[in-house]
């Protein structure tokens, strides 16, 4: 089998069954906001593309995990970089809220995710399981699905113009998830995913992206924790 043909599969088994689903599950209001919904099937459905990320990348593109984890870096550098990414993510939604958000103002639904955030912290169990492996396997899933798809296609043409065009569309693509918390929540993380993206492209490792969601998520979390409930 050809090289780029192994390469196309292995971003349509990520970007179909996983990506795509998620959109339209958002778009049409499907999203099971429920503590059986999100701590089982979309916990279950994250293994999966983790399984699947796994098995294609070692037997389908015959790669090692390291592909993810250039070793030019290091655990202090990834540090740094996820804190700057941090930054550069709480920069991007303060500047979203007094511009687009104000141009383009939407009134996305969030009553069911405020529920279902009520009963998990009224539940210290559930509160740990959140805090902790829910977020480190969701955002863990989520950084290395992105690198997976970008390096399947910097490899489909190897040249500078080809792997930016392939950050960008990553990005807009990607993006399309937030697709609920209408415009302003697309061009926030529009703008993030191309961060993300292009540290990737710099460094070849997963590590900052994957600290940085981890603490955005957890102080998020935190601030609902203390300043809503």
């Amino acid at each position: 089998m050809k090289k780029s043909i192994r390469n196309i599969i292995a971003i349509s088994v990520i970007v179909i069954p996983f990506y795509l689903t998620a959109i339209l599950d958002k778009a049409f209001g499907e999203v099971d906001f429920s503590i059986d919904g999100i701590f089982g099937m979309y916990l279950l459905y994250t293994f999966l593309g983790l399984l699947t990320i796994y098995f294609t990348n070692k037997y389908l593109l015959n790669k090692k995990l390291k592909v993810f984890a250039s070793s030019k870096g290091s655990f202090i550098i990834d540090i740094s970089l996820a804190f700057l990414l941090l930054i550069f993510i709480f920069f991007i939604m303060s500047l979203g809220n007094i511009t687009y958000g104000r141009w383009l103002p939407t009134d996305p639904d969030r009553e069911n995710i405020v529920n279902i955030l009520k009963d998990i912290f009224s539940d210290p169990t559930y509160t740990i399981f959140l805090l902790g492996p829910f977020i480190w396997v969701t955002e863990g899933f989520m950084a290395i699905s992105r690198a997976f798809i970008l390096n399947n296609l910097w490899e489909l043409k190897p040249n500078k113009t080809w792997a930016w065009t392939s950050i960008v569309i990553t990005a807009m693509f990607c993006s399309l998830v937030q697709i609920n918390n209408g415009i302003p929540g697309m061009l926030n993380w529009f703008f993030i995913f191309l961060a993300t993206n292009t540290l990737y492209y710099k460094y070849r490792r997963v590590y900052p992206i994957i600290i940085a969601g981890i603490l955005l998520q957890t102080i998020e979390l935190i601030g609902f924790w203390v300043y809503v409930l």
